[in-house]
């Protein structure tokens, strides 16, 4: 009887140890849960929220220096020319602006009086986001030798 009951207690210890066992190895969960991945993708929402902002500025702001290059090269053409003749060239044909191949701006608009000023102003082609058609660049030249500029963004 006493070996009977040794024997019971060796089996039942030897079901602790493999029900420890099981739990161990079988009872832990071995994914993500459902409010862990909550948690970060509401984080990751909140990390592009601040980021694309900032992104798209920056993209804009380099456009925008596109631009200004742009500008600044018929600025000078425009002040070559008119030394020259004693004109300004509306038109933007006589000063030879080549403008680069893959820019992100319609070609320079150029008008004004021939012989008081001249504006030349470049629109977004619209195609190109962040850059609308309703976005713009603009220089004035005047006679005097002054000149302003702009843009509307």
């Amino acid at each position: 009887m006493l070996t009977r009951l040794s024997g019971w207690a060796e089996i039942k210890e030897g079901c602790k140890v493999l029900s420890w066992a099981r739990r161990q190895f079988h009872g832990s969960s071995k994914g993500f849960t459902l409010i862990e991945l909550v948690v970060v993708l509401a984080i990751l929402g909140i990390l592009i929220a601040l980021a694309v902002p900032r992104y798209l500025a920056a993209r804009k702001s380099a456009y925008r220096a596109e631009a200004d290059n742009v500008l600044q090269e018929a600025k000078s053409m425009e002040w070559a020319y008119y030394q020259q003749y004693n004109l300004f060239d509306t038109t933007g044909t006589s000063i030879g602006l080549a403008t680069p191949r893959g820019m992100h701006w319609a070609a320079p608009d150029f008008g004004g009086a021939v012989d008081g000023s001249v504006s030349i102003q470049m629109t977004g082609c619209g195609g190109c986001s962040p850059i609308t058609t309703g976005d713009s660049v603009w220089v004035l030249l005047y006679s005097d030798g002054s000149s302003a500029g702009g843009s509307s963004f």
